[in-house]
């Protein structure tokens, strides 16, 4: 049974809260600005969206030429949102089929915590099918979705009510968990690369060699951390030089910029060259390195090849590398 957009919502799951709290905020902007809703939605859709009446004189129509005419664009637009990335084929073939004909906008929004980039390339075949029905299907992230309403133009109260919904979405572990991580990994023999050129390489082999994506990279070497960097982008090489692409891209950089980067810190030393024929390589370009003394006090080495730590950037209110290093130290802390 379907319920009205409320303040006081009664729903127990959190979908469904989140759901309420999305639908919500763009009900208090549609009733405080329609023109800002208006732009919202443009922008999430890349199109020029109207729906405000537009007041015109003498407009010719059919079969008169009446002295005012008065007119108002209709639209609909679903939302499917889940907590994560788990949208099926069959649910949103069913949403498409579930639209009005002979609507000037029908618009399907695939909301969720999206880790990926470029999460259209992902439904292009459901995006295509929904453009064959006249339909748009925009995939859309929270992040992008809180970043687009904070760009138009509002009221204080809204604007407080959103800071507050950036604060629930982030609380709940709706954005990108990758922008606050950090990966702790062991370059006992590799360590002069990290720190003279801003760069880590390993086989591209999988296993061992896999990595989560994160923003953050440490260097481990005798059980202490020296520099916290930023990680730019992993660019990987494929074995025998197949293929090359970019496999994270945290910066503004273009791919083929990052690609030739990557590419120039390889012809630093022979024996990359070598592991390039062999195995393919996975290169981390590093930026922004600040020196931290970010040690490991239990016994023995690291366990593993890695360790992510998943909390601290934001336990630390960090937003890069100098301020989670600068925390670190502040705080002196360590880890087991």
């Amino acid at each position: 049974m379907s319920k009205e957009i409320s303040l006081f919502s009664d729903y127990h799951t959190k979908e469904n809260s989140l759901t309420n709290h999305c639908g919500l905020i763009l009900k208090l902007l549609y009733e405080e600005n329609p023109t800002s809703f208006e732009e919202a939605i443009s922008s999430l859709t890349s199109t020029n969206f109207i729906i405000n009446p537009t007041f015109e004189q003498q407009v010719r129509k059919e079969t008169s030429v009446p002295d005012l005419v008065i007119e108002q664009k209709s639209f609909s637009i679903f939302f499917e949102t889940k907590r994560t990335d788990w949208f099926y084929s069959d649910q949103i073939n069913r949403h498409l089929e579930g639209f009005k004909k002979n609507v000037d906008y029908n618009i399907l929004f695939l909301l969720s915590n999206f880790e990926i980039d470029n999460p259209e390339e992902k439904y292009q075949q459901q995006i295509q099918i929904a453009k064959s029905l006249d339909i748009i299907l925009v995939p859309i992230s929270f992040e992008e979705f809180v970043e687009t309403l904070e760009s138009v133009d509002s009221s204080d109260v809204f604007k407080k009510f959103l800071v507050e919904f950036r604060a629930y979405l982030d609380r709940n572990g709706y954005f990108p968990s990758w922008r606050y991580l950090l990966e702790v990994v062991n370059c006992a023999s590799t360590i002069h690369e990290v720190h003279e050129q801003n760069v880590f390489m390993c086989p591209n082999t999988g296993g061992v060699y896999s990595h989560r994506r994160a923003k953050y990279f440490g260097g481990y070497k005798w059980k202490n951390v020296k520099f916290i960097h930023e990680i730019k982008a992993v660019v990987v090489i494929e074995k025998n030089y197949d293929s090359e692409y970019v496999q994270w891209n945290n910066s503004n950089y273009t791919d083929s910029e990052l690609i030739q980067e990557a590419k120039e810190k390889i012809l630093l030393w022979d024996y990359r060259i070598e592991e390039i024929k062999n195995n393919g390589i996975q290169v981390f370009l590093l930026d922004n390195p600040y020196e931290v003394n970010f040690k490991k006090t239990s016994k023995g080495g690291l366990y593993g090849n890695k360790k992510y730590f998943w909390d601290l950037a934001k336990e630390l209110n960090a937003t890069n590398s100098k301020e989670l290093a600068d925390g670190i130290i502040k705080k002196n802390l360590s880890w087991k």
